[in-house]
């Protein structure tokens, strides 16, 4: 009877018992190793890949460079055959230049007038290596120089605070040599277009100058100046000859004005003695 009444009920727990166990036994710790998973991240010696389907956005625009005014180019400066002086015309506004190039030897004496109806315009001069001449800053709008080197100079007419005309007058002188033996020197020559005609001439301190124009003063007459000295001989006197005593040993400028800007032929004697 003992036997019979516990059979059953150890039969009924032996199977729980058992499953007890096989449950448990599915959550304890493994000691296998877990197989490494696999990311997305890239090797660091990789380039990372933009993925696909990402947005994508227009390369950025290069920042914009201001355009840059063209410089006008100078206007040249070209003498008439015989003539030694060329004259532009024009007119300026606040604070506009205007650039011009003259071509001229070594050692030739070079006079710039600049003329305006307010007398405020202003002159510039580069010399052909670049280097300044005469600074603007000075605010001459008249020069008289013995040029330093061969090449194209440039000449800057700076306007003034309004619109305003101007007449710039580039003279460059004639060389004037003696012949060997000689203090004399007879130049024959016409007044282009009716412009001035200027000679240069290196005289020491002392020596006396005489000029003699051959034509009568109601047709042209004289200046003498010299390049640093001034002047010696004014036009204002309408003279056709003239002399005197050197001041300076220097160059010294002769020229023959023309009346009303005529043109003249004309015989010239120079004489340094």
């Amino acid at each position: 009877m003992f036997h019979k009444s516990l059979s059953k009920p150890f039969s009924f727990i032996l199977p729980m018992l058992l499953s007890i166990v096989l449950l448990a036994g599915c959550n304890l710790p493994s000691n296998t190793s877990a197989a490494p998973v696999a990311t997305s991240t890239p090797p660091a010696s990789l380039t990372p890949v933009v993925p696909l389907n990402t947005a994508s956005f227009p390369a950025p625009s290069p920042t914009p460079v201001p355009s840059r005014t063209a410089t006008p180019q100078p206007d040249k400066l070209i003498f008439a055959k015989g003539a030694t002086a060329g004259v532009a015309t024009g007119s300026l506004t606040s604070g506009q230049i205007k650039t011009f190039t003259a071509n001229a030897e070594q050692n030739q004496a070079m006079i710039l007038i600049l003329n305006s109806p307010k007398n405020d315009q202003i002159l510039g001069v580069t010399n052909p290596d670049g280097s300044t001449l005469l600074d603007p800053a000075k605010k001459w709008n008249q020069l008289q120089w013995l040029l330093p080197i061969t090449g194209a100079y440039t000449i800057q007419v700076l306007g003034a605070a309004g619109p305003e005309d101007y007449t710039l007058t580039v003279k460059i002188a004639a060389p004037v040599n003696f012949s060997s033996g000689s203090d004399t020197a007879i130049l024959t020559g016409k007044t282009v277009n009716g412009l001035v005609v200027s000679y240069a001439v290196y005289c020491t301190t002392g020596q006396t100058m005489t000029t003699t124009l051959n034509v009568p003063a109601t047709t042209a007459f004289l200046d003498v100046f010299g390049l640093a000295y001034g002047p010696l001989l004014s036009s204002t006197l309408k003279a056709v000859n003239w002399s005197g005593v050197l001041p300076d040993t220097e160059n010294y400028v002769v020229e023959v004005i023309p009346t009303n800007g005529v043109e003249v032929s004309y015989q010239l004697s120079v004489k340094c003695h």
